[in-house]
C-alpha cells in the first residue's frame, strides 16, 4: 500500500516536472504554485489514506476540517483556475485597468477571492496535519506506526 502511494505521488510530480519542460509556462510562479498546492495535497492524501490502511481512528473534529478543506480548496482552485485572471507582466496600473468586477461586497474581485479560500485552505491544511493524530495522544511512541 505505502509503496503504491508513493509511486503515485513520484509519477504525479515527475509528470508535472515534465510538462513543465516541455511546456515551458509563461507563468513560472503559478506553475510553481501548483507543485507546492499538488504536493501539500498528495502529502494529506498519503497520510490520511495510511491512517485509514492501519485502522487508526480519525476523530470527528478532524473529519469535519478535512471535508471542510475539501470544500475550500476546491473553491479554490475553481476561483484560480476559471476566474482569476492576472497578468504579471505588466505595470501595476495597466494590470488594475484588466481586473474583473467586485464580487464579494461589492469590493473585492475574483483574485481577492482566490487569495481568501486558499489562505483558509492552507490554514486548515496544515490544521488538519496537527489534529489528525489526536487519537494517538494516549498510546506509547514505541506503539505508534511511522509511516
Amino acid at each position: 500500500m505505502r509503496f503504491a502511494l508513493l509511486l503515485c505521488g513520484n509519477i504525479i510530480n515527475w509528470a508535472i516536472a515534465i510538462f513543465g519542460v516541455v511546456s515551458q509556462p509563461k507563468d513560472f510562479a503559478s506553475y510553481l504554485l501548483a507543485i507546492f498546492i499538488a504536493n501539500l495535497l498528495l502529502y494529506m492524501t498519503f497520510y490520511i489514506s495510511m491512517k485509514i490502511y492501519f485502522k487508526e481512528r480519525i476523530l470527528p473534529v478532524p473529519v469535519f476540517f478535512i471535508l471542510m478543506d475539501i470544500i475550500t480548496w476546491a473553491g479554490a482552485l475553481y476561483f484560480f483556475i476559471f476566474k482569476a485572471h492576472t497578468n504579471w507582466e505588466k505595470m501595476p496600473a495597466q494590470s488594475r485597468e484588466e481586473n474583473d468586477n467586485c464580487i464579494v461586497l461589492n469590493f473585492y474581485d475574483a483574485h481577492d477571492v482566490w487569495h481568501f479560500l486558499s489562505a483558509l485552505g492552507l490554514f486548515m491544511s496544515f490544521l488538519i496535519m496537527m489534529i489528525l493524530d489526536d487519537d494517538l495522544i494516549k498510546i506509547p511512541r514505541s506503539k505508534i506506526r511511522v509511516f
